[in-house]
């Protein structure tokens, strides 16, 4: 088991450990939040450019 030197105080040590959780969970919550992102991005990209091509090879017909 870990012990506390007798320098730091115990609240201090959780305080920390609350900290380092916190940026590290914040870190990880961001970088999901970038990949969800970027993916949502490629994915509507994807689908114009679909839509884009299927304007493309689609006959013109005159409604006049």
């Amino acid at each position: 088991m870990f012990v506390t030197p007798p320098h730091q105080n115990p609240s201090d040590s959780l305080a920390h450990y609350s900290k380092s959780l916190h940026d590290y969970t914040l870190r990880l919550w961001t970088e999901s939040r970038r990949l969800a992102e970027e993916k949502a991005r490629s994915k509507a990209a994807k689908k114009q450019e679909e839509d884009h091509r299927m304007q493309d090879t689609q006959p013109y017909t005159s409604t006049a």
